[in-house]
């Protein structure tokens, strides 16, 4: 009977959660706010402050949303709940910052502060209200993920078989993998990097595809930390590459530019953006046969941005099918596409609400 009692409210948790997904919406870049839109009642909820809001992430559980947003010129961050209330401006050192992302527990969020080379990670804790900087002395580094599990130990691995890296400080839980600007002979480049709160260095060439100067973009790590998804040109075109215990291999595998890699929660396959059907459509591939298929494509329309539901059996996508730039919602495979609300249009960045964590 406890069992039962237990199994009945651990149901009734989940089944009060609201079904939810975070956009960004305005037809003037300069007015775009952040809202929250309920799939059950249709509701549009504004919860930004409508400043040229930038797309939101939700922390794990669902309960706040963090975007940037224009603030005098500048960019700053913000926080708020799912229904708008606790809204905030987060103080923060320098005016301009951008992609904040998380940390896994949620306390922490990660995000490039600075501009072009003198961009730097910053983690801000909300426990204690400090802002700290990451990775050292390092600048030109930007778009920071969170990164643990699997793939941290491989990369501890591949740090320690080279004696000519210096030594990082490791965080037990999490450290971040950003994107390094590198000046070379050639150029500017941009590498993969593990960022630390002492230093960042880039992930060593024998976990890449090949040595070299390539453009390396839109890290991803996987649900379960196994994996590492992230666009390359190595080859001659952007593709998708996933970085794996022995090393890096190309996943997406076409002429076509491939990009954005979304993983679906429970990590067997990503999303991704690709100009192969002549238009941008969605595509979701599996690392484990490197098999792709199509989701969303039409030589008529685009189709950007996806988003996975928390069980993974729905997307949301921005398209232009019907006009002005929308969000839909459809089954994982792209079958019974509807518009996310009854508006005018102009919505983008959709983020689906997690399911929280339920505490016995």
């Amino acid at each position: 009977m406890v069992m039962v009692a237990f199994c009945l409210a651990l149901v009734l948790v989940r089944a009060t959660q609201p079904d939810q997904v975070a956009f960004v919406q305005g037809a003037e870049p300069a007015a775009r706010r952040v809202c929250v839109a309920d799939l059950a009642s249709g509701a549009v909820t504004p919860v930004g402050p409508g400043t040229s809001d930038g797309a939101p992430v939700w922390a794990p559980g669902g309960e706040w949303l963090a975007f940037d947003t224009g603030n005098n010129g500048g960019r700053a961050i913000c926080v708020v709940h799912g229904d708008g209330s606790g809204l905030r401006r987060l103080p923060l050192a320098d005016r301009s910052n951008r992609w904040p992302r998380w940390s896994p527990e949620g306390t922490r969020i990660a995000y490039a502060s600075g501009a072009g080379q003198d961009q730097r990670i910053m983690v801000y804790d909300l426990g204690t209200d400090t802002e700290l900087p990451w990775g050292g002395n390092r600048t030109g580094l930007m778009r920071p993920v969170w990164v643990g599990g699997i793939s941290l130990v491989r990369l501890q691995q591949a740090f320690g078989d080279d004696p000519a890296l210096p030594e990082l400080a490791w965080q037990p839980d999490a450290n971040i993998v950003a994107i390094g600007l590198t000046v070379s002979s050639a150029g500017l480049s941009t590498d993969l990097f593990i960022v630390t709160p002492d230093g960042a260095i880039p992930i060593p060439g024998m976990l890449l595809p090949s040595e070299g100067s390539y453009e390396e973009w839109f890290a991803e790590p996987a649900p379960d930390g196994k994996m590492i998804a992230f666009e390359s040109n190595d080859g001659g075109d952007r593709e998708i590459f996933v970085l794996y215990r022995q090393g890096a291999y190309d996943v997406s595998n076409h002429r076509a530019a491939d990009w954005n890699p979304v993983w679906s929660p429970d990590g067997k396959c990503f999303a991704f953006e690709s100009f192969r059907s002549g238009r941008r459509g969605l595509y979701r591939a599996y690392p484990d046969t490197v098999r792709v298929t199509a989701i969303a494509a039409s030589p008529e329309a685009d189709f950007w941005h996806p988003a996975w539901s928390p069980d993974g059996a729905h997307l949301a996508f921005v398209s232009n099918c019907g006009g002005a730039p929308r969000i839909f919602i459809a089954e994982s495979t792209g079958e019974n596409m509807r518009p996310l609300t009854n508006g005018a249009g102009h919505e983008y960045a959709p983020a689906w609400r997690p399911t929280p964590e339920v505490k016995e």
